[in-house]
């Protein structure tokens, strides 16, 4: 008998307990597939998770009561089973990713828009004449929808790696005769740094696209000299992709491009009205590829999608000939090469130390993360924890990537009139006293 069940999207796989958890309860999963690595915490989950009704593992284990390996879903029935149909808009995948609250969003995509989404990377020359390597997770949009399923349906080939290491993709380049890849400014740069070192053949490479956070221009040359081709900068966000990107051939360095065909951009201030061209407003995009909402968050869908506009958060200015230069963000999330991450979430995390009485969280210049995670934080009074115990703490509740590089230990921390933390005061000091970063 074919039961009926529900999975909604990949986890990331970097993440630990209380952030799988989340995700699991709070898409209302079914279903999970996973790796053998993560199951023994997954069967500590499970008893708080009683809507999780089957689990497939990969490999050879022994297996809890409901669970199954992922094998035997690869046999063929025993008859013809008809499946029921599926709505263009109906949700075809959540991606939770980390914004201004202190719990991750689940992104919602629907059948019809990550269609859109896979149509639109044939304008990053994702087509069938290309083989491209995945150098993100597939957690992301830029892995999942933008590479795999953009290989997949536009008839590329697509290599997928055991470990997304510079290495292996510079081996892939000279096995496979890659030509093609998408991926972070931070990863981009591991690469060249390996190709310095240690020289392959990449010279079937034709295409490099890269977005997350801004490709800096030592980056560009440096990338360009050891692969042979230059970076094309793009932009998007897990909510819609592509919004903007260099075409080959056109390609200004330092801007994130010019609108997807099927995107339209507005630069709006404060007020709502749009720029003058050369003036900074905040990115407000209309495209096909947009996201149905929020996942169970109605009021977060509502602030976001406004008059048909969805609103990014962040700033940028367009000159004479369309391109885009992005400028800073309004939002408070800190992205660590490409990775978006809530302070509010570690925040909550340090304060479960029976030491820490308040915590504010930001993010440091970094030239090789872009940025880093730093927390402020008060102790209570003759307490003096050490600096490594509490970064180990937050370590073991928090993924790697979102763990505090550095704790600065203050007597107060700055608050604004209505008794909130002020991080743009802690942001203006980080600023001043790593202005070039510290990478």
């Amino acid at each position: 008998m074919l039961e009926s069940w529900r999975g909604r999207g990949p986890i990331n796989t970097r993440l630990k307990g209380r952030e799988i958890r989340y995700i699991l309860c709070h898409s209302e999963a079914t279903g999970y597939i996973g790796h053998p690595s993560f199951y023994p915490e997954l069967i500590e989950l499970r008893k708080e998770l009683p809507q999780l009704r089957r689990c497939f593992v990969t490999g050879d284990l022994p297996f809890g009561d409901g669970d199954a390996p992922f094998n035997g879903l690869l046999q063929p029935l025993p008859r013809p089973v008809s499946l029921s149909e599926i709505a263009a808009g109906d949700t075809a995948v959540i991606i939770y990713t980390s914004g201004t609250t202190a719990r991750p969003k689940g992104v919602t995509h629907s059948h019809a828009t990550i269609l859109e989404i896979v149509h639109a990377t044939r304008g990053l020359e994702l087509d069938e004449n290309q083989i491209t390597v995945a150098t993100s997770s597939m957690a992301h949009m830029l892995g999942f929808a933008m590479t795999f399923l953009g290989a997949l349906l536009n008839g590329a080939t697509v290599v997928l790696l055991p470990e997304i290491e510079p290495h292996a993709v510079l081996q892939a380049f000279e096995q496979h005769r890659c030509t093609h890849m998408l991926g972070l400014p931070t990863f981009f740069q591991a690469v060249a740094q390996a190709q310095s070192a240690a020289p392959r053949d990449v010279s079937s490479a034709r295409y490099f696209f890269c977005g997350g956070a801004k490709v800096s221009a030592s980056l560009q040359d440096a990338f360009e000299r050891v692969m042979g081709r230059g970076v094309c900068e793009a932009y998007g966000s897990t909510e819609t992709v592509p919004v903007s990107y260099n075409r080959t051939g056109r390609a200004r360095v330092g801007s994130i491009g010019q609108a997807a065909d099927c995107v339209r951009i507005r630069l709006l201030d404060n007020a709502g009205r749009e720029v003058a061209p050369g003036q900074v407003g905040e990115i407000c995009v209309q495209s096909p590829t947009l996201m149905t909402g929020y996942w169970r968050d109605e009021e977060a869908t509502a602030a976001a999608i406004r008059n048909g506009w969805f609103h990014t958060g962040d700033l940028a200015r367009c000159d004479a000939e369309g391109y885009y230069w992005f400028v800073g963000r309004t939002k408070q999330i800190i992205i660590r090469g490409g990775s978006n991450i809530s302070p509010q979430e570690i925040e909550s995390a340090l304060l479960e130390h029976p030491m820490v009485v308040e915590a504010a969280v930001i993010g440091r210049p970094d030239r090789v993360w872009g940025e880093v995670v730093v927390a402020y934080v008060v102790v209570g009074k003759g307490q003096c924890p050490l600096k490594e115990e509490l970064i180990q703490f937050a370590g073991a509740r928090l993924a790697a990537f979102k763990t505090p590089v550095d704790i600065v230990f203050r007597d107060s921390l700055p608050k604004n009139a209505t008794g909130k933390l002020d991080r743009r005061l802690l942001r203006e000091a980080e600023l001043t006293a790593n202005p070039l970063g510290a990478g």
